[in-house]
């Protein structure tokens, strides 16, 4: 989503619709901040229509591009900007939450279980574990203020449930992860791992592992001694996120307490993580029936 400030000229009604797309995204999330970070009504600029009639959890993704009249992009955003805490910050892990969203409800397992009202387990598990990742991994990112360049590619969703992302933040490189195996400590994504480290030390930055989950005490022992060799750290589990949280903002504490501990909650109706190894019949949330998800 580019600055709401950028003018273009645009020739074409498709490029016309998407821009006017991309404008009530902006509005909508506006207003999602309002209400996540702010008093009700705190914005004198936001059109009433556009605040949202039911919490976070429960917005469908196609709320996100639904027409607004009568906005002043302009005033809006300048209002926002100066009275929400790390704006931008906040303005990106929302966008983040919301693509979480649309993708989590495109997640099929239904239809190779042969009825549209059972779950396959172990597709929707390994799918949304990788949804899951992407959502942590850049509200994380956003959060420790790490550099990423524009033409970083996006994190895979197919190639790897649970891929090694790298980024740089002042004289530290980090490296992140969901969570570590014994048999990842074995395989070749360790190696690279451990290259990326030894790679960040030459280049003169502190290696640091992140991983979101608990790890075994002799993984944790062996994660110290390599990390040891370049002069790294490692955080897992609870010290990863209070490592994090320690260097973020009030607001994005608040963004990685609500939407990162259990991103679950974000699509509710679609499946608890409690459930993950069972087979259970549900009846599916209505949105998830809309073909048209609203992408900005």
């Amino acid at each position: 989503m580019g600055s709401y400030k950028t003018k273009h000229n645009f020739g074409t009604a498709d490029s016309k619709a998407m821009q006017d797309k991309a404008r009530h995204t902006l509005v909508h999330l506006i207003a999602l901040m309002e209400a996540e970070f702010l008093a009700p009504q705190k914005l004198q600029n936001l059109p009433e229509p556009a605040r949202p009639q039911q919490p976070f959890r429960d917005i469908p993704p196609n709320w996100f591009s639904q027409p607004i009249a009568g906005v002043d992009w302009t005033r809006l955003a300048a209002e926002a900007s100066s009275t929400i805490e790390s704006y931008d910050k906040i303005l990106f892990c929302l966008l983040a939450v919301r693509n979480f969203k649309a993708q989590a409800i495109e997640i099929n397992p239904w239809a190779s279980a042969g009825n549209d009202r059972v779950l396959s387990s172990a597709k929707f598990k390994g799918q949304m574990l990788s949804e899951i990742h992407r959502l942590q991994t850049t509200i994380v990112m956003i959060a420790l203020d790490c550099d990423i360049s524009s033409d970083m590619p996006p994190l895979p969703r197919d190639e790897q449930n649970d891929p090694t992302t790298s980024c740089l933040q002042g004289k530290y490189g980090y490296q992140i992860r969901g969570s570590i195996t014994e048999g990842f400590m074995g395989s070749r994504g360790w190696e690279d791992t451990q290259l990326i480290a030894s790679e960040f030390c030459s280049s003169g930055y502190t290696p640091r592992l992140l991983i979101f989950e608990d790890v075994s005490s002799s993984i944790l022992k062996r994660l110290n001694s390599s990390y040891a060799k370049y002069g790294g750290e490692v955080f897992c589990g609870q010290p990863a996120w209070g490592h994090v949280v320690a260097q973020a903002s009030a607001n994005l504490e608040r963004c990685i307490d609500r939407y990162c501990r259990d991103p679950f909650m974000l699509v509710p109706a679609v499946r608890p993580a409690a459930f993950w190894d069972t087979n259970l019949e549900v009846e599916l949330p209505t949105w998830t029936k809309s073909t048209v998800q609203g992408r900005c």
